[in-house]
């Protein structure tokens, strides 16, 4: 297999993976949720999925039911492999599937295999052979061309978001430090209420504190709307993500509220 159609296949099905993942869980939470750790529109993991399906997958076997299971068990090996990359390099949990029935220590479910076992299906026999003979008409220069161009645009961001996921992490572990200082300080204080020179330095504390969440909230927005089940085997680290979460929530449902107040104002005007 040619590497320039191969890199093609990867990045049409890292795409496609991309606009299924956020129509299925735009459906799910009611509102468009933007999928995937990376700045563009395309989720490697389906393309490395859809390349396994079609060039190894299906040579193993023309019969679409062990297939299916073949799929379901490659895919699922693959989403684990995943889970367990991502949190040995950065210490969190990009999914979480605990609290479904029959999973894997969480990475992996019975549900999203059957899901993706699904999906192999459709795609080696319904949208391969149509993307396949779309992609071999293409003149090869335009080929040629095309695949460095997505190659480079996939290295600068992959290079980019693990950066991102760095300082991200790099945050959690500053505001922990720091939110640890403040309560000591904080402790102390409550030893001497009356003091209205010390009441205002805790009231300065509690400020700082508030300020440090904020822009730990900010930071995390589109993490935590990417990976809705971001979390971590850290016990501190999951109740800092939660508090995030609903840090994110409120100031949301915050900002909808003003913003039908103001149009409720104009209308009354």
């Amino acid at each position: 297999m040619d590497l320039t159609l191969m890199i093609w296949y990867f990045f049409c099905y890292s795409v496609l993976g991309y606009c299924i993942e956020v129509l299925y869980c735009s459906i799910g939470q009611k509102t468009l949720v933007n999928r995937g750790s990376l700045h563009g529109p395309y989720l490697p993991i389906y393309g490395f999925g859809a390349v396994f399906v079609v060039f190894i997958f299906v040579k193993i076997t023309d019969n679409p039911g062990l297939f299916f299971l073949i799929a379901c068990i490659g895919t699922s090996m693959l989403e684990y492999a995943t889970g367990v990359l991502a949190e040995k390099l950065f210490s969190i949990r990009l999914w979480d599937y605990s609290s479904y029935r029959f999973n894997l220590k969480g990475r992996v479910c019975l549900l999203n295999s059957t899901l993706f076992g699904l999906l192999s299906l459709l795609v080696a026999y319904c949208i391969h052979p149509y993307l396949s003979a779309f992609i071999l008409s293409v003149d090869e220069a335009v080929l040629d061309h095309g695949a460095m161009v997505i190659m480079l645009l996939l290295s600068v961001d992959t290079t980019s978001s693990v950066f991102r996921m760095s300082a991200f992490q790099k945050q959690l572990g500053e505001f922990k430090e720091k939110r640890k200082e403040i309560e000591n300080r904080l402790s102390i204080l409550r030893n001497f209420n009356g003091n209205k020179m010390l009441d205002g330095l805790r009231v300065k504390l509690n400020t700082e504190l508030d300020e440090l969440r904020l822009r730990l909230s900010i930071s995390a927005k589109q993490i935590l709307k990417a990976f809705p089940s971001l979390t971590s085997s850290n016990e501190e680290k999951r109740l800092l993500l939660e508090t995030l979460r609903k840090t994110i929530r409120e100031n949301a449902l915050h900002r909808k509220l003003h913003s039908s107040k103001k149009r409720s104002k104009r209308r009354d005007d």
